[in-house]
């Protein structure tokens, strides 16, 4: 009789690929939903100009959320490891150079922990992203748009929706073991 008393091993840099190729998938997949509901929602007086073709701020957003998410989850430095394994899998994919490429979530993610003070929450971080990224105060009423802050409402909508795009690491883990091998240095 067999056992299989171990977990699968998966290198780091297959579970990148893993990772880049699921997430741009489903942002392309559900991007016209998303851009729909954001359109529609009741809590703007005037519908945002959000056009069909513009993912590009969300998956910003949901990859500089996820990547916030990898050290929770994994530790002893593997946790570097993997995002700079992503990075370099996302440029090769996106086709833009990897140190561009990891700025431009560097400066979405200080964006969003800023505006999200003093709330440490990710996924809080990510909702006032997709409204920082699209410019959606000039659409809320007088009030919030006075306030500079989103409508709570929205917010909640905007988490729950994003829940979808969080990558479930721990599910992972359950499943498989990081193999760690060193991969080219970006700064994230």
């Amino acid at each position: 009789m067999l056992f299989n008393w171990g977990k699968k091993r998966m290198k780091c840099d297959e579970a990148a690929r893993l990772f880049v190729h699921a997430t741009l998938d489903s942002v392309e997949d559900t991007w016209p939903d998303v851009a729909g509901l954001i359109r529609e929602s009741t809590h703007f007086e005037r519908a945002p100009e959000i056009e069909e073709g513009d993912a590009a701020p969300f998956l910003l957003v949901v990859l500089a959320g996820n990547l916030e998410f990898i050290p929770m989850s994994f530790e002893g430095g593997s946790d570097q490891r993997l995002i700079e394994a992503i990075l370099a899998e996302l440029s090769k994919e996106l086709g833009l150079p990897g140190d561009q490429l990891a700025s431009r979530i560097n400066k979405v993610r200080d964006e969003m922990v800023r505006f999200n003070r003093p709330s440490k929450k990710t996924l809080s971080a990510m909702a006032r992203g997709v409204y920082l990224a699209y410019g959606l105060n000039a659409y809320q009423e007088e009030y919030f748009r006075s306030l500079n802050v989103p409508n709570p409402r929205f917010l909640m909508q905007m988490e729950e929706l994003l829940q979808n795009f969080i990558w479930d690491w721990t599910s992972f883990q359950e499943h498989y073991k990081l193999q760690m091998q060193t991969v080219g240095g970006f700064a994230y």
